[in-house]
């Protein structure tokens, strides 16, 4: 991963947004117009393209968001926090804990990319009973339609956020994978601490979409958006 090489071509870097009728409640937040590059990856963040103006475009004011959660704390999922400062903050309790310690300060230091200003989180507990192909859940709402799911392997603390609609279930991946492919062909990324929990992780969304009929939407893939506007489903075999 810190070897120079060949850049892909241009990814998004998506945040979600999920109205429920006990509050918006925003899944990561994207990067901000500071972010430094790396040797892995070069970033293309104007002003425009933050948080704040992508919920306006929207039709949305960032004061209306209630809950933000986070899928892990890498600077291009957390850098848009401070447009709204006014939400609860969620992030897995193994998360934070690594985020908040001496490796995560360390990581943090040599990448050059600091938390931003003011950051806060409080730690999500996996309390909830297995669901689909997850061995542990936490709800989000009170009528169990959204809720969190522990998907280590891009970091050990990693989450995915599930919507449960009528017909079918929407899994908001993060960096489950870069892309829906890679996660089919159990491809670990160079970032992962261990593949094999990584491909725990792939094999469990695998196995929920053979369960339920999922639209599974990682946050860098380019096709995200239109498999979620098109309700395209993982193949379930």
């Amino acid at each position: 991963m810190l070897l120079p090489g060949p850049m892909v071509g241009p990814l998004p870097i998506h945040s979600w947004l999920i109205e429920h009728p006990e509050g918006q409640i925003l899944v990561d937040t994207g990067e901000s117009h500071h972010a430094r590059d790396q040797l892995f990856a070069t970033f293309h963040v104007a002003r425009e393209d933050e948080l704040d103006h992508a919920l306006q475009a929207a039709g949305h004011a960032p004061a209306d968001v209630g809950t933000v959660v986070l899928t892990h704390i890498h600077g291009d999922h957390v850098g848009g926090l401070p447009h709204v400062p006014a939400a609860r903050v969620l992030a897995s309790a193994d998360e934070l804990r690594f985020a908040m310690g001496a490796g995560g300060r360390a990581q943090r230091r040599i990448a050059r990319q600091p938390l931003p200003p003011g950051f806060h989180a409080e730690p999500l507990a996996f309390d909830g009973p297995a669901f689909g192909g997850f061995a542990a859940s936490a709800p989000l709402t009170s009528d169990g339609k959204v809720l969190a799911v522990p998907a280590p392997g891009h970091t050990a603390g990693h989450l995915a956020v599930i919507v449960v609609q009528d017909d079918h279930h929407v899994l908001l991946g993060g960096d489950s994978a870069y892309d829906q492919a890679q996660m089919l062909d159990r491809a670990v990324d160079g970032v992962s601490p261990k593949a094999s929990v990584a491909r725990a992780t792939m094999d469990a969304i695998a196995a929920h979409a053979r369960q339920h009929p999922t639209v599974y939407l990682p946050s860098h893939d380019p096709e995200s958006v239109k498999r979620l506007q098109d309700t395209t489903t993982l193949p379930a075999a």
